[in-house]
């Protein structure tokens, strides 16, 4: 028996607080989707320069594009003049740059801010210094990953729980994920607190169906 009264088969579910109390799911925000590395898109969403996908990650939303030399950049996805909301489409692409609706700053592929109304009349607006606020991407397994922290904890860190729970590396990349097609998408507007999602996918008597 556990301290919790339970076999140790059990594993107690949390109180109720836990899944209702928006002080808990503030703290699981900035804690948890704010703070750690979080699995974005798939790699393939972004098949080349100029795709993108706009993603929830905690209380932020963020512009997930493909730059012209191939590589992954993410954005906040709110424009550095007066903080209007950069794209507001899921998907889509872009030939060159984004454009903000609201005054028309636009961004390059990389973030730099690369014009907008009578740019040339204010020499003190650097291009650089007011790009737009970059996060923290990798790819791995055919997934982009971000992490919004301004110090973002080392990535191997994600690597080894994944290994910890599938197995040695190299035995997680023969499965060759990346290169696996998307046949079908459905997406779910569940009205329930995250952790029973997850707590029902992990629930093993639903594991046959």
């Amino acid at each position: 028996m556990t301290s919790t009264g339970l076999p140790e088969s059990l594993i107690a579910t949390l109180p109720g607080s836990a899944y209702t109390d928006p002080g808990v799911f503030a703290q699981e925000q900035e804690h948890i989707f704010e703070a750690m590395w979080f699995c974005a898109v798939r790699s393939a969403d972004l098949v080349g320069p100029g795709a993108f996908r706009t993603v929830q990650v905690g209380r932020e939303s963020i512009l997930v594009t493909r730059a012209r030399d191939q590589s992954v950049r993410a954005f906040f996805n709110v424009c550095r003049h007066r903080g209007a909301k950069l794209c507001t489409a899921e998907s889509g692409e872009v030939k060159r740059a984004f454009q903000c609706p609201y005054h028309a700053w636009t961004y390059d592929l990389t973030g730099k801010l690369v014009a907008a109304p009578n740019l040339t009349k204010m020499p003190d607006v650097s291009r650089t210094e007011y790009g737009l606020a970059a996060v923290a991407t990798r790819e791995w397994l055919g997934y982009v990953w971000v992490c919004l922290a301004e110090n973002p904890p080392p990535f191997d860190e994600v690597v080894q729980d994944v290994v910890a729970r599938l197995g040695d590396t190299e035995s997680i990349e023969r499965y060759g994920i990346e290169d696996l097609d998307v046949g079908r998408r459905i997406v779910y507007d569940v009205r329930a607190n995250w952790k029973l999602i997850v707590e029902n996918f992990m629930e093993c008597y639903h594991c046959a169906t």
